[in-house]
């Protein structure tokens, strides 16, 4: 009998050390949450030499972290598999370029706007054409491939001009460097911001088009559907930023007044 209590006791601490374990291991961890863009998209999101992602979105997104108070990984991946890859749950949140259009939030539900977009074509000085219907016929315009804006082309202008889509706005960029197309479509400021970078003088923005039916409400945080709880989080973490004046210096760093 003195043999068996200090074994039962022994026992004992073993079951309690094991139930302490296994209630510890499953206690939720410390959850990174994952923010996917498109990063060759400048002013918005876009790749520094060192390899990491920076723009006015990225800073809304560090800003909306620290507001939740989670730890948030920025991840840099083609346009077209985003929305996809949200939905099969490789993201938690999609930001930068996005707009909130109707079509979109059938499929992924979208934060308050955080920026709204205006549009403009690129086009060399020399070019200076008009953009409507007459003025750009027969032209070669760039767009990036699976955007509202390419919609945008089609319908207004249908076969009177040639679309050319391309993998991101960049590669459209090269093309009307090299006279390959005649104007790139696209989001003011990435426009402008590219121009800057131009050590030439001869390229200018054209139009400053606003089309919400179209566009959309502006850019969105795009969350998965079902994770309300996410979503509420990221709304008052956006509240927060604008209320507190944070929202508006990120503004007056990235553009121009």
């Amino acid at each position: 009998m003195k043999k068996l209590v200090p074994m039962i006791m022994v026992l004992t601490a073993i079951i309690s050390t094991c139930l302490l374990l296994t209630q510890c291991s499953s206690r939720p961890k410390t959850q990174t949450l994952k923010f996917a863009t498109e990063a060759t998209y400048a002013p918005f999101a876009f790749m520094q030499a060192n390899g990491q992602i920076t723009g006015f979105g990225t800073d809304i997104v560090h800003a909306v972290c620290r507001q939740m108070r989670k730890k948030c990984e920025l991840i840099n991946a083609p346009f077209d598999s985003l929305i996809p890859s949200l939905q099969l749950g490789k993201y938690d949140a999609l930001f930068g370029g996005l707009q909130i259009t109707p079509s979109r939030k059938k499929v992924v539900n979208f934060s308050h706007n955080y920026y709204d977009d205006t549009v403009t074509f690129v086009i060399k000085k020399q070019n200076n054409f008009t953009i409507d219907t007459a003025g750009l016929k027969d032209k070669i315009i760039g767009v990036q491939v699976g955007t509202t804006y390419a919609q945008y082309l089609q319908q207004k202008y249908g076969k009177e001009i040639t679309l050319k889509t391309y993998a991101s706005d960049m590669n459209a960029f090269l093309d009307l460097k090299e006279g390959r197309i005649d104007a790139v479509f696209t989001d003011k400021p990435v426009g402008i911001t590219w121009i800057k970078k131009q050590k030439s003088q001869q390229f200018i923005t054209k139009g400053n088009i606003i089309d919400h039916q179209l566009f959309g409400q502006g850019y969105g945080f795009a969350i998965r559907k079902g994770n309300t709880k996410l979503l509420h989080s990221i709304n008052q973490a956006l509240t927060t930023i604008k209320e507190n004046g944070e929202y508006t210096k990120i503004v007056n760093k990235w553009f121009d007044h």
